[in-house]
């Protein structure tokens, strides 16, 4: 294993700049004194936001300058942070725009009280004396919306008490999990390797069967040994949800969670259905799995198993940016003008160095990648390249205030890369090996962002559902109710070992409430784009570029009706099944040929 290198020793072409986005700590501290005079001066607009159409525009134009300064200085400080974890003076920074963050948060909290005090009638008043409210006009929709669940201020800060005395339970939870345990022991080739959450999923990817039933057995013996703590945190965190959403006038928790982007329940819905009914594929795949890696006993803790290793000279930075250039140029030109900027420009960090964060990521324009030359890395640049791609549009398009990519949608634009790069290997591929190998990993991304993340949120919605209705969710109901699912979702023609059922206790996202549906609903939604992509359908490039320029200007299923997905409407599901259907296919086609 390559020598992890210190950052100084990294050439600077393969670092990213902060200073593009605040100069220096000077500035930095400069900002920050900017912003607490900011906050103190916008107090005058509190009880008086609607005296005048002029006054109301003028506190939205300051808010929104704000933001924008706390956003930038809030990303610089963090990304300092990441690039050495150990930095004491990172850190320092990161503190300071913390506590200024939750200092502004406190002292704007009355803002969205007073804005629902009055209605939209009023707001539409103000907006035809005063032209450029209009600018505005969709946030106060948004807001007026939720008017119903938005309680008065002294409920609010209660809430706010609440939640932060349940949040707790997170943290607990990250404790227990990543850093207060043991996992144990296992011996591999004679040596003795203590397991931990980093080295778990590499260690089951191991060739040797007995190995990762050992890896398996350790590892879920420490959540065997510890089901009952984990049961009291999941069911805390269960009971907390159910709890806001009755004190806020929501029918369920589920409710509660989609109206924060007004995601319609039918999208929830249509998912677990779509899924139900083309869950035969996923058993198929898993069939083809076993028998292209020659088990004759497939268990569950076979998953893991890699098909083949790689050249990892193969997958250099440069070698990546050009196979990128070429496995995204369905987009046309204009997208890869844009792709050229950003491999032109220094917000991109590629190598990994001492203390860096682990991990690739995108935050505003700067990527984050940890590339060690491996097909993974590619896959990876793509990914997170379809972010920032993402958030270039974004800016190019929308003011300020609409320049985020609601979390609904984020994943869209970077599994849309991914799958796009995944079908432009296959068509390069020279052999049935690479072709055989190119759609397996296609179907495993599919395998493990559709139908497993569609399993876990088929498993919290279960959970919320029975704690409303009254049932204890003691330890042995959670696990055999997901040890349930697990046997719905895998084949019967697979070993499914009865240590999986304490899966549920490792998944983090569980405290994050209905959200892994998300990365489903991305992959889908990725998946309709790139296939019309693929079969040059009338205005399918475009409507894609308008879809990643949408910011959060509109719901994220309006943006998507304008570019003729419709997630309501169940057929819209099959669009997407189609083509995993079409790949099962293409791969028995190729098994055949072999």
């Amino acid at each position: 294993m390559d020598k992890v290198k210190k950052r100084s020793e990294i050439p600077e072409k393969y670092k990213w700049d902060l200073s593009i986005l605040v100069k220096d700590e000077k500035e930095f501290l400069k900002i920050i004194k900017e912003l607490e005079e900011f906050v103190d001066e916008i107090q005058k607009y509190h009880g008086h936001l609607f005296d005048s159409a002029s006054n109301l525009l003028e506190y939205l134009q300051k808010s929104t300058e704000m933001e924008k300064k706390l956003r930038d200085i809030y990303v610089w400080a963090n990304l300092n942070r990441y690039e050495d974890l150990s930095s004491s003076k990172a850190n320092d920074y990161v503190l300071k725009v913390t506590n200024l963050n939750n200092k502004i948060a406190q002292e704007t909290a009355w803002v969205d009280t007073e804005i629902i005090a009055h209605d939209e009638k009023e707001f539409d008043l103000l907006l035809k004396t005063e032209p450029k409210l209009q600018e505005f006009a969709f946030i106060f929709q948004n807001l007026f919306r939720r008017k119903e669940h938005i309680l008065t201020e002294n409920e609010e800060k209660l809430i706010t008490k609440l939640t932060k005395s349940y949040g707790n339970v997170e943290d607990t939870y990250d404790i227990l999990n990543d850093s207060e345990n043991n996992l144990g022991i296992v011996t591999i080739n004679n040596e003795e390797i203590q397991l931990t959450q980093s080295n778990y999923v590499e260690l089951m990817r191991n060739q040797d069967q007995t190995v990762r039933k050992n890896v398996f057995k350790t590892y879920y013996e420490y959540y065997y040994n510890h089901r009952n703590t984990y049961a009291s945190l999941y069911t805390t965190n269960v009971v907390e949800d159910n709890t806001i959403a009755n004190i806020r006038k929501y029918k369920n928790a589920l409710e509660l969670a989609l109206s924060s982007e007004n995601i319609d329940k039918k999208v929830y819905e249509n998912l677990l259905n779509a899924v139900q009914k083309y869950m035969p594929l996923a058993h198929e795949y898993q069939e083809i799995r076993s028998k292209l890696l020659n088990i004759k006993d497939y268990h569950i803790y076979d998953n893991y198993v890699e098909f083949e290793k790689e050249d990892r000279s193969l997958f250099t930075v440069e070698k990546c940016q050009e196979i990128l250039n070429k496995a995204l140029a369905p987009l046309k030109n204009n997208y890869l003008e844009k792709l050229k900027f950003m491999f032109d420009s220094k917000y991109i960090d590629y190598y990994p160095s001492e203390n860096k964060r682990s991990g690739a990521y995108q935050w505003h324009r700067y990527v984050s990648l940890n590339h060690l030359n491996t097909s993974d890395s590619l896959t990876t640049m793509a990914h997170e390249l379809g972010h920032a791609m993402n958030t270039l549009y974004t800016e190019e398009k929308q003011p300020l205030e609409y320049q985020d990519n609601p979390i609904f949608l984020a994943e869209i634009a970077s599994t849309l890369n991914e799958v796009l790069l995944n079908e432009y290997l296959y068509q390069e591929a020279k052999d049935n090996n690479s072709k055989k190998t190119q759609i397996l990993d296609f179907l495993s991304r599919v395998h493990s962002t559709i139908y497993r993340q569609t399993m876990f949120a088929e498993f919290e919605y279960l959970m919320h559902q029975k704690e409303q209705e009254g049932i204890s969710l003691t330890e042995e109901f959670m696990s055999n109710e997901y040890f349930d699912l697990v046997k719905k979702y895998f084949t019967d023609k697979m070993i499914i070992d009865e240590e999986i059922k304490y899966e549920w206790m490792r998944i983090p996202h569980f405290y994050t409430s209905f959200y892994v549906y998300k990365y489903a609903i991305g992959l889908i939604v990725a998946l309709i784009f790139v296939k019309r992509i693929i079969n040059k359908e009338d205005n399918a490039v475009e409507d894609y570029l308008e879809f990643l320029k949408s910011g959060t200007s509109d719901y994220p299923l309006n943006i998507l009706k304008k570019a003729h997905i419709d997630l309501t409407n169940p057929q819209v599901f099959d669009e997407a099944f189609s083509l995993i259907e079409e790949k099962i296919n293409e791969l028995k086609e190729v098994m055949q040929d072999e």
